[in-house]
């Protein structure tokens, strides 16, 4: 049966390799991933801040509003 050894230089250099293959892909998408994430936090603050509007409104309307 063989030892399986591996040393932190290995964990280093695999890592290493993972971002660098990660960070070439990424370059190669462009600003395309920026913008989709910037649409979806533009989006779920406009639900968020229209659901605390209307939740409110409902509180107001029920007497129990503050």
């Amino acid at each position: 049966m063989k030892l399986l050894m591996i040393t932190w230089t290995d964990v280093f250099e695999a890592t290493g390799d993972f971002f660098y293959w990660i960070f070439k892909c990424m370059r190669a998408l462009g600003q395309g991933p920026n913008i989709i994430m910037g649409a979806l936090i533009i989006i779920g603050l406009a639900y968020w801040s229209f659901k605390i509007i209307s939740q409110n409104k409902k509180a107001a309307q029920n007497g129990t509003y503050k």
